[in-house]
């Protein structure tokens, strides 16, 4: 259930105070943008909140869980995009701006009435319901406080609400909206945990100490007040957390940075971040804890693969080098969008031993920035230079399979992370019949999850791409789906008001293209999940009618049902 954070109560001129060592001030327009919604603007969720595999890019409005409020335009602009899809945004719309921003509105139920027509022209015209559009800019203007549509659940909506983002036109990259609108919140964030990492090594390839954090009489430390660590390179990481005044919920933080004996060292603002760089984010906690039922960790100092723009380096690299055995002060601040900030201050003591370096020519580790390859002569991977974030050294193993055309190989762990699709290559282990041939499958198990991808033969190996590690094993898939229709039956009466309802099974659950003709004329159904649905409407005018449905698998298989009906 949504639980409403904050009123919003006015502007703000520029951005959250800093300190004059830390990161610089970003100038936001003044008193630019009005409220998308006429009802008290409360928030669901912030910018930059953690989720899995991306960061939270916007501000969820509350919508007093209902659904068909109207929306404004916060400024004057013109329409300048449309999506629609069955997940993420379900149905958007975007404004471009004059002063450089563009803002966008997800979840929506229905668009303004001639923008509605426009995309229903545009999907007929593109015999796809799923689409992107990109509209010229004289096509559909808006005034400040234009109707844009109504509010609603579509796409990955977990309840009522509008999601909304402002981003720069010039490179799509989201930025703070809590930066251009002034929230009343006098609360401080709050730190509950830091992790100490020995960057001598990979993180991944150690467990870092974790020490609560313990606030007493106003000031945040540790127990004891000093961490002794066996490594003169280190790092810190942090469970932190944001609350507005007067409401419970928990927010994400704005800024975290680390200094060491006063001088700054490296810090993150989250801010200015694009739909490509997002996925970082699985660099920018520590992921294995996360994946392993635990808080959010953020890295204050970047991983070595890690390319978002949030980073701040002051000195070095980022790392905090330890070059004698004395007692050095660390503080590490953290700060939200509004500039309410929180120290945390404890000691550091190097205990004079010194970690090991990796070895980059080591054969048994997938390096970041760099091309890596692990070759048997059954299976094979193959990344590019974003795959991983820190050094892995690659584990791998195989066991017999029940069933299918190949061992099952275990290629490393899900408790890693992969950044983008990367090149699974396997040998079949026996004949494979020229029936199956081309409906080859590559299956990857992981954390309890199955995925396929058809998989493309070369040089006698089966390649398919996948993000992530796993259990890996080749399948041929010669059975098609399955289609049942609702809402009229072979030789039935379909009345005005009526609806179709098509719901697709298959034995992978991976349905690839859907596609449906009345008479011969492809006709619009729109899709959640597993089921396609059509809502009578002009397509369908009294009539005798064929109605054609077709649904391929991952694998190419095709399955067809046809009825027959008479609209009345």
């Amino acid at each position: 259930m949504y639980k409403p954070i904050v009123l919003l109560i006015g502007f703000l001129a520029s951005a959250a105070t800093v300190s004059a060592q830390s990161f610089p001030v970003k100038n936001y327009p003044r008193d630019a943008f009005r409220y998308p919604l006429d009802i008290p603007l409360k928030l669901n969720a912030n910018f930059g909140e953690m989720r899995p595999n991306h960061f939270h890019m916007g501000l969820d409005l509350f919508t007093e869980r209902r659904e068909n409020l109207p929306v404004y335009a916060p400024a004057d602009g013109w329409v300048s995009r449309i999506k629609v899809e069955p997940g993420g945004f379900g149905n958007a719309i975007y404004v471009s701006h004059p002063n450089g921003f563009t803002t966008l509105y997800a979840h929506m139920n229905t668009f303004l009435p001639e923008v509605a027509r426009y995309v229903k022209e545009q999907q007929y015209a593109q015999e796809s319901w799923r689409v992107e559009l990109q509209i010229p800019e004289g096509r559909f203007p808006v005034k400040k406080g234009s109707f844009l549509g109504y509010s609603g659940n579509t796409g990955a909506s977990a309840g009522p609400h509008v999601h909304y983002e402002i981003r720069r036109t010039n490179n799509d990259a989201c930025v703070n909206p809590l930066l251009l609108y002034k929230v009343y919140d006098i609360t401080p964030p709050d730190i509950s945990r830091i992790a100490v990492y020995d960057r001598n090594q990979s993180t991944y390839e150690q467990q870092p100490r974790v020490f609560p954090v313990v606030h007493a009489g106003g000031i945040h430390t540790i127990t004891g007040g000093t961490i002794t660590v066996s490594s003169n390179r280190i790092s810190f990481a942090l469970v932190a957390t944001d609350r507005v005044t007067g409401v419970p919920n928990n927010n994400g933080i704005y800024e975290a940075t680390v200094s060491m004996d006063d001088q700054p060292i490296s810090g993150f603002q989250i801010d200015d971040v694009d739909y490509l760089q997002t996925r970082y984010l699985n660099a920018h906690i520590d992921y294995r804890i996360k994946t392993g039922g635990g808080a959010y960790f953020q890295h204050i100092t970047p991983l070595p693969g890690d390319r978002l723009p949030i980073y701040q380096i002051w000195k070095d690299d980022g790392v905090i080098y330890l070059r004698d055995t004395a007692v050095h002060r660390i503080q590490i601040m953290v700060k939200d969008a509004n500039g309410n900030t929180t120290p945390l201050r404890f000691s550091i003591k190097w205990n004079g031993q010194r970690s090991a370096k990796l070895n980059e020519r080591d054969g048994r580790y997938f390096f970041p920035n760099s091309i890596n390859v692990f070759e048997r002569e059954d299976v094979q991977v193959v990344t590019s230079e974003k795959s991983v974030y820190d050094a892995i050294r690659f584990q791998y193993a195989k066991k017999a399979s029940a069933t299918g055309y190949s061992d099952v190989h275990s290629l490393h762990t899900p408790l890693i992370p992969l950044h983008d699709y990367i090149a699974f290559r396997i040998k079949p282990n026996k004949n494979i019949p020229a029936a199956a041939s081309d409906r080859m499958i590559m299956v990857k198990e992981a954390r309890g999850k199955t995925e396929v991808v058809k998989a493309s033969e070369t040089n006698g190996f089966y390649e398919a791409r996948f993000r992530e590690f796993g259990l890996f094993r080749l399948e041929a898939d010669v059975t098609a789906p399955t289609i049942a229709v609702a809402g009229v039956v072979n030789g039935g009466v379909l009345p005005a008001g009526g609806k179709i309802i098509c719901t697709v099974t298959d034995q992978w659950k991976k349905i690839k293209n859907f596609r449906a003709t009345l008479n011969g004329s492809w006709v619009m159904f729109s899709n959640s999940g597993s089921t396609w649905r059509y809502a009578v409407d002009e397509k369908c005018p009294p009539g005798n009618y064929e109605l054609v449905v077709t649904a391929e698998d991952e694998a190419g298989n095709i399955a067809t049902k046809s009825i027959q009906f008479t609209r009345k």
